[in-house]
C-alpha cells in the first residue's frame, strides 16, 4: 500500500426537507477505495430515491468488477427518468492505493477540487460518449498531502433567500478550500467546516441540498498487535523483536504478554491509574510500547464498541483500555496480530478454553477490520 486515504462526509437538507436528495457511498475492494455522490433530480423523498439507487447500484456493479462503461450503460437502461431528464448526476472517484493513483468519473455535476495544501491542482479531464451520456474522465497521480473535494450542486449556489452570494464564485470558494484544507487534518472535520460555511451563506435555510466529501490522502498507518505468550519460551525474544522492530504503534495485550515483554526489554510494568474503567482492568505502561492492556476481556469489549460503530473521535478522550485499544485500531490501515500460543499447563483445562475462546475473538476482530478495508496479517508464535 503506497499511500492511505481518509474520507469525510457532511451534508445539509434543502429547508423544509427530511431526507438529503443527495446520496453518498463509499466502498473499499482490495486495493480500492471508491467514492461516489450522487445528486438526484428535485429534492425530498423521491430525489433521495433515485440518488441512493444510483450510488448502491453503481458501486456494487464496481467492486463486483464491473467496465465503466457498463456501469453507465446499466444506469442509463434500469433506473427510471423524471420528467424526461436525467435520473440524477454523479461523480464517482476510484483510488487505488497500491499504486498511489485515481480514476475520476463525473456525469454532468460539478468540477471536483484537487490540491495539496494551499495550493490547487489542475485535474486534466476526457470526454468520452458513454450510452449516450457525456462523460469526463481522468486520472491522476497521488501524493501525501493532496486532498479532494467533491460537491453537489447545492454547496456552489449557497446564497440566502435565492440569490446567488456574487463572492462565492469559482475563485471565492476554491480560495475558501485551499485555506481550510492544510490547517485541518481530519477529513471528517474538512467537510463540516465546508458544509457550516454554506449554512452561513443561506443563512441556515438551504435552498438545495448540498453534499460535501472530503478525501485526504496520508501515508498507511502501521498497527502492530501482540497477544498472549509464544507457546515455547524459546520464542519470546522472537516475538518481542517482531513488536519492536517494525515502524508504527504497538500494541501489547494480556498481563502474562506484558511481562514477557517487560523481561525480554529489561524494562519496568507500571499501571496507568488514570485508565480506570468499569468494564475492563486499567491499562499499563511500558517504555516504548503505545499501548499495554489486559488480555482477553478488554479484546472482547473492543470488539464489541467496533461493532456498535463507535468513531475516533468519540474515543478521543477516553482513557481506559478498551476504547485507546479501537481507535488505535481504526485509525490504523495496515494491521498485522501476532498471537502466542502458550498454555498454562497447570490449568490445562480452563486454560485450553480461554485460547480457544481468544481465538475466535481475534479472528471476528480481524473479520470485522477487514470489512472495514484494512490490510490484516496474522501470525502465530
Amino acid at each position: 500500500m503506497k499511500i492511505a486515504v481518509d474520507v469525510g462526509i457532511s451534508q445539509l437538507n434543502k429547508h423544509g426537507e427530511e431526507l438529503c436528495g443527495d446520496s453518498v457511498e463509499f466502498a473499499v475492494n482490495d486495493d480500492t477505495a471508491i467514492i461516489m455522490l450522487s445528486d438526484g433530480l428535485g429534492s425530498g423523498v423521491k430525489a433521495n430515491i433515485l440518488s441512493r439507487l444510483t450510488t448502491k447500484t453503481a458501486v456494487r456493479m464496481i467492486v463486483q468488477g464491473a467496465a465503466l462503461e457498463e456501469v453507465i450503460e446499466t444506469l442509463a437502461e434500469t433506473l427510471p427518468k423524471v420528467r424526461g431528464h436525467a435520473y440524477s448526476t454523479f461523480g464517482i472517484l476510484e483510488i487505488f492505493t497500491r499504486e498511489g493513483t485515481a480514476r475520476l468519473v463525473e456525469y454532468d455535476t460539478p468540477e471536483t477540487f484537487w490540491g495539496n495544501g494551499g495550493r490547487l491542482k489542475q485535474i486534466e479531464r476526457v470526454k468520452k460518449d458513454i450510452a449516450g451520456k457525456a462523460i469526463h474522465q481522468s486520472m491522476f497521480s497521488l501524493e501525501s498531502g493532496d486532498w479532494i473535494i467533491l460537491v453537489s450542486d447545492g454547496v456552489l449556489h449557497a446564497g440566502a433567500n435565492g440569490v446567488w452570494n456574487m463572492d462565492w464564485d469559482w475563485k471565492g470558494y476554491s480560495d475558501f478550500f485551499c485555506s481550510k484544507m492544510p490547517s485541518v487534518d481530519d477529513a471528517s472535520a474538512c467537510a463540516r467546516i465546508i458544509a457550516d460555511h454554506c449554512n452561513s451563506l443561506y443563512e441556515s435555510c438551504p435552498a438545495d441540498d448540498a453534499s460535501v466529501v472530503v478525501v485526504k490522502v496520508r501515508p498507511p498507518r502501521l498497527l502492530d498487535l501482540l497477544i498472549g505468550p509464544p507457546g515455547s519460551r524459546g520464542d519470546d525474544f522472537r516475538a518481542v523483536n517482531r513488536l519492536m522492530d517494525r515502524d508504527g504503534v504497538k500494541v501489547v495485550c494480556g498481563s502474562s504478554t506484558a511481562n514477557m515483554v517487560s523481561r525480554v526489554l529489561g524494562r519496568q510494568v507500571r499501571v496507568d491509574m488514570e485508565s480506570t474503567c468499569g468494564r475492563v482492568p486499567p491499562a499499563g505502561i511500558i517504555e516504548g510500547v503505545d499501548l499495554v492492556t489486559e488480555g482477553l476481556q478488554t479484546i472482547a469489549y473492543s470488539l464489541e464498541l467496533l461493532r456498535m460503530g463507535v468513531t475516533v473521535s468519540q474515543l478521543r478522550f477516553n482513557r481506559d483500555g478498551a476504547s485507546r485499544l479501537v481507535m488505535r485500531l481504526l485509525e490504523a490501515d495496515i494491521l498485522n496480530f501476532l498471537v502466542g500460543t502458550s498454555v498454562d499447563h497447570t490449568r490445562q483445562i480452563e486454560s485450553s478454553s480461554r485460547v480457544l475462546l481468544r481465538k475466535q475473538v481475534i479472528n471476528d476482530m480481524i473479520n470485522f477490520l477487514k470489512g472495514k478495508g484494512k490490510k490484516v496479517t496474522l501470525e502465530y508464535f
